[in-house]
């Protein structure tokens, strides 16, 4: 199953237009890892996901959040524009806002939850 999720999040993440490269790629798809698989509700960025990974990359919380920043931001640019209307809808004022760290994970942890229990439900493998 974490297979299974990771590479739904990777999809996700390419289609949004953030390339594997790009500095912060692992430390976005590690929040939103943690974000999908999490039992508890109410994860907060800075106590919880950042210092997590923080720990893991042997790195500080402000430069996990600025790499994520920067990947959200330089990805957003070439984004696919039909998947990013599906996947965040109305949480945008207008398609030129570049939506927050917190509003990314959140979204795209919420998308990969129901996108996989739609598969299970449907049997779908893809």
């Amino acid at each position: 199953m974490k297979q299974k999720i990771e590479v739904e999040i990777v999809k996700t993440l390419l289609n949004l237009g953030i390339a594997p490269n790009t500095k912060g790629y692992r430390y976005l798809r590690d929040s939103i890892f943690i974000c999908v698989t999490s039992e508890e509700k109410n994860l907060s960025f800075n106590k919880d996901i950042y210092v997590r990974i923080a720990k893991e990359y042997n790195t500080s919380e402000a430069s996990i959040e600025r790499a994520v920043r920067h990947a959200i931001k330089t990805g957003w640019h070439r984004h696919n524009d039909d998947l990013a209307e599906l996947i965040f809808m109305n949480t945008l004022q207008s398609t030129n806002d570049v939506p927050t760290n917190s509003v990314f994970i959140y979204t795209v942890a919420e998308w990969t939850r129901v996108n996989m229990k739609e598969k299970e439900e449907n049997g779908s493998s893809d």
